[in-house]
């Protein structure tokens, strides 16, 4: 019976630590609970934002390839000034131009393929810095000093 009572005392004493460790562990296991719930909803947000992303990327290569189709028009729209335009109206594309250029919307081979063999070329191209040996009627081809003719 002693033997008993001993171990009933035991048992008691050791009632709070089993407790405060069991409190412990439940404790654990809400706090992890909660962030597994917590991860969840980052989960779905990540999810909803990834394909948000990708929309927004879809949208923003439409808008690309939109812009760039009008800088073609607009390309296009200036060559023809420079080529049919009175000189007060190849000055405005001049200016316009270069003002594109400035701003990156053009680069150098889009005012090489606007100017090239127009009244405003020699201008355009010192602007942007294309070679001197591209400008028209610069290059003088002699027939007889090709190395490379290939008799038929």
């Amino acid at each position: 019976m002693h033997k008993a009572i001993n171990e009933s005392k035991k048992v008691m004493e050791l009632q709070p630590k089993i407790n405060e460790v069991f409190n412990e562990i439940n404790n654990y296991a809400d706090s992890y609970n909660y962030l597994k719930k917590d991860n969840q909803k980052y989960q779905r947000e990540i999810k909803s934002l990834k394909t948000k992303n990708s929309n927004l990327l879809q949208e923003n290569n439409k808008l690309r390839a939109y812009i760039d189709t009008i800088l073609e028009v607009i390309k296009k729209f200036f060559r023809k000034l420079l080529q049919i335009g009175n000189e007060l109206t190849k000055e405005a594309a001049t200016t316009e131009i270069k003002e594109y250029y400035d701003n990156q919307d053009f680069n150098s081979n889009d005012v090489y393929e606007i100017a090239e063999n127009t009244s405003k070329e020699d201008e355009l191209f010192d602007y942007v810095g294309i070679p001197s040996y591209l400008k028209t009627g610069k290059v003088s081809y002699d027939k007889e000093k090709d190395d490379y003719e290939m008799g038929l």
